[in-house]
């Protein structure tokens, strides 16, 4: 694995809290997209929203995967494993 690989590597965190569900996509330690339940929502309508960084995000769903971008920063996750 080259070095560029190791530092912008996706991943993807799931945690329960007593309020919700909080759902974390990290690319390595370049960006972050965090997204609460009504962000889920609105992903699951294939609406645009803005996470609790004030980042705006776009979602664009294609056979089943989600595709959210900020500017540069994009994210691909497959649907089923977002809502699970």
């Amino acid at each position: 694995m080259t070095d560029w690989n190791r530092k912008y590597k996706q991943t993807y965190r799931k945690e329960c809290y007593s309020w919700g569900e909080l759902r974390t996509l990290r690319m390595g330690n370049a960006y972050t997209c965090i997204i609460h339940p009504e962000h889920l929502a609105a992903i699951n309508r294939g609406e645009a929203f803005t996470c609790e960084q004030g980042f705006r995000w776009s979602v664009a769903i294609d056979d089943g995967i989600v595709t959210l971008r900020h500017t540069n920063c994009v994210f691909s996750i497959p649907l089923t494993e977002l809502n699970a």
